[in-house]
């Protein structure tokens, strides 16, 4: 994959690996997805987003959907979540929606363990 994050999250060691970035189209990844043992999916610089179920963040990953809402993200708008790679059979396509008037800086998909 990629080197390590310098930026965001240098600490925590995560590959925010611009081939893993998600937009609103779905797209096929890079690597398959069922052969990633736990995938971490990195949200950042969300704003309006709330908890009435309106205003929140869809991320589709192999077929399964994963939901970011107000409680899902610090104040910084930064929501992590974790799915395991086992599930995605649907496809190996990933993308997020934007619900109501939600906004997102990026989102990542992140390899964390298992992958071959």
């Amino acid at each position: 994959m990629a080197q390590r994050s310098t930026g965001v999250f240098p600490r925590e060691k995560f590959d925010l690996d611009e081939s893993m970035k998600l937009t609103a189209t779905a797209a096929a990844m890079p690597i398959p997805l069922t052969s990633i043992g736990t995938i971490r999916i990195v949200v950042l610089g969300a704003a309006g987003i709330d908890n009435a179920g309106t205003n929140k963040i869809t991320v589709n990953v192999g077929g399964k959907s994963v939901v970011f809402n107000a409680n899902d993200l610090d104040v910084n708008g930064v929501g992590i979540a974790y799915l395991r790679g086992a599930l995605c059979d649907a496809n190996n396509n990933a993308d997020y929606d934007l619900g109501g008037t939600g906004t997102v800086g990026a989102v990542y998909l992140d390899a964390v363990d298992n992958v071959g």
